[in-house]
């Protein structure tokens, strides 16, 4: 039988294991859609997301870059990632989803043409793996990692600094 003492340091230790909480960290990423997939960038990276202004080409530049952009009197470099990454899908949207998100490493700042933006995510550390081998279409540098989201969805998280190196 069991006496009071014993019966207490029982209830003190169940309790203590109910009151730990485990802290699980968390990234988190801002979602875009370019074609059917769904890319995402880690939210420090990215200094801000614009409407699609005029665009200028740059002569003989390669064909993933789309051109300059002035934002606010800093001439920004624009690339299309469906070209850079050979996805095979056509732009089949409203144009006034389209949207510039603007990326940020060091000095570097690059704007990235997307079909829209889906929302800021907030996927734990444990649910993001790293790029499988076998990924094919994109080169797999520029894959930080493959996200698993809450709903049941994949997510595939860019390296913005690999993105900005070209």
């Amino acid at each position: 039988m069991m006496d009071l003492r014993q019966l207490a340091e029982i209830l003190k230790k169940e309790t203590e294991k109910d009151n730990e909480v485990v802290q699980e960290e968390y990234v988190q990423l801002v979602g875009f859609i370019i074609g059917r997939e769904e890319f995402a960038i880690d939210i420090h990276s990215i200094k801000e997301i614009i409407d699609v202004p005029d665009i200028t080409r740059v002569p003989k530049a390669p064909a993933h870059v789309l051109g300059v952009i002035n934002l606010r009197g800093h001439i920004v470099p624009t690339i299309d990632l469906r070209v850079r990454f050979s996805l095979p899908y056509p732009f089949e949207g409203n144009e006034e989803d389209r949207k510039i998100v603007v990326v940020e490493s060091g000095e570097k700042v690059v704007g990235i043409m997307v079909d829209s933006v889906t929302q800021v995510l907030r996927i734990p550390s444990s649910r993001i793996e790293p790029p499988h081998g076998m990924i094919a279409g994109i080169e797999s540098e520029y894959i930080e990692g493959i996200g698993k989201r809450p709903d049941g969805k994949v997510v595939v998280i860019l390296n913005a600094n690999k993105l900005l190196e070209e």
